[in-house]
């Protein structure tokens, strides 16, 4: 079985959409035998995020781009790349963030993160939110099969696209191997290096009005102002700016303990694991996600999570997270004062989370999207 893959968002893309490329694609190689799949990824032109690991059955296609940047990309995905996954080459073709070429030559199978852009709109520009309504509609209807990374996102398929339920599997993501927990030594030298404190609530995702990151820094703030934490006490968010950011960089400029809440950037590679650790509690309490992976990888590593009790999030934080109405800044405040300042209570979330996150294995994950590939291979 030979497997078309656009990999557009593997190489470019630090947030989910890369994370879960970049998980799925080693291990499909890895749970695969020799005989039985061989996986081609195109790659987008010019300077990449991250590199693909070399591996004899992964072959990386260059692509060639009249136009540089996004309209370049489209120009080449919706009148090149259909002439390029034809039958006699390719298996199949995996659409790993959404998206479909124009015109159908081999079985196809996409992978539906989210559909955040018709829940929250006014979220989007105009013309992003447009274009992913048409594509999406389109995506869902040229695939032979979908993937939905959530229950949640599988409701929104069927309820907001009108897609039959047996057309779509839920292969939940898996926690990404390259985020290896870090030994005592190398958790100082990160602590070190960035400056860490003792105490700090750590955000890891894009800054972007959904990730309810003002209202969290609200919460935080007043935490501080009533004494039920230490000035001491940090607010960390890393990650780098969507949509939307200026009024939540605002608001934080506003609050009177702005100097403890520090705009780290993104973090790539073995130091984010080490901020993750060394978090007293992870905050994400979104008010919508396809999935939630800061959840899934605060479990793995150790660190307490608080989170939203909408959308897919309790199917990731199961028993093992402290839940929030994301509306309400009062309640994001008490899950911080009763995580931060109750340890016991603390603690048992992590045991639980380290429990939760055994669920959600990359081989499990490689072994279902097999199962697919083989479903609608012909």
């Amino acid at each position: 079985m030979h497997v078309a893959m656009d990999g557009k968002r593997f190489f470019l893309n630090a947030s989910g959409l890369g994370r879960y490329s970049r998980t799925l694609v080693p291990a499909l190689l890895d749970e695969a035998s020799a005989e039985s799949l061989t996986l081609t990824m195109f790659k987008p032109p010019g300077e990449v995020k991250f590199e693909a690991i070399p591996h004899p059955r992964l072959q990386v296609a260059a692509t060639q781009q009249i136009l540089p940047g996004n309209v370049g990309n489209a120009l080449w995905r919706f009148r090149t790349l259909p002439k390029l996954i034809d039958h006699s080459r390719f298996s199949l073709f995996h659409g790993p963030s959404h998206i479909l070429p124009r015109k159908k030559k081999c079985p196809m199978v996409v992978t539906m993160m989210d559909l955040i852009f018709l829940r929250y709109p006014a979220y989007f520009p105009l013309w992003d939110r447009n274009y992913y309504r048409y594509m999406f509609k389109k995506s869902s209807r040229r695939a032979d099969h979908i993937i939905s990374i959530s229950n949640a996102t599988k409701a929104d398929l069927v309820n907001y696209m009108g897609v039959r339920e047996e057309k779509i599997t839920v292969i939940y993501p898996a926690y990404d191997n390259t985020l290896t927990p870090l030994a005592g030594p190398q958790l100082e030298d990160v602590r070190r290096r960035y400056d860490l404190p003792d105490n700090y609530i750590l955000y890891v995702g894009t800054i972007e009005p959904r990730k309810n990151i003002l209202r969290t820094a609200q919460a935080f703030d007043r935490l501080i102002d009533s004494g039920r934490i230490g000035d001491d006490v940090q607010f960390l968010i890393v990650g780098g700016k969507g949509w939307f950011y200026d009024d939540i960089l605002n608001g934080i400029e506003k609050l009177p303990h702005r100097t403890n809440i520090r705009l780290v950037g993104w973090v790539l590679g073995e130091d984010l694991p080490g901020i993750y650790q060394l978090a007293t509690v992870m905050a994400a309490p979104s008010e919508f996600e396809g999935f939630g992976y800061p959840v899934l990888e605060s479990m793995q590593l150790g660190t307490a999570v608080l989170t939203s009790r909408i959308s897919s999030l309790p199917e990731v934080g199961g028993t093992a997270a402290h839940y929030v109405d994301p509306g309400e800044v009062d309640d994001i405040g008490a899950g911080l004062d009763k995580l931060l300042n109750n340890k016991a209570y603390r603690e048992a979330l992590v045991q639980k989370g380290l429990e939760r996150a055994k669920q959600f294995s990359v081989q499990k994950m490689a072994r279902q999207t097999l199962d697919i590939y083989k479903m609608i291979a012909r």
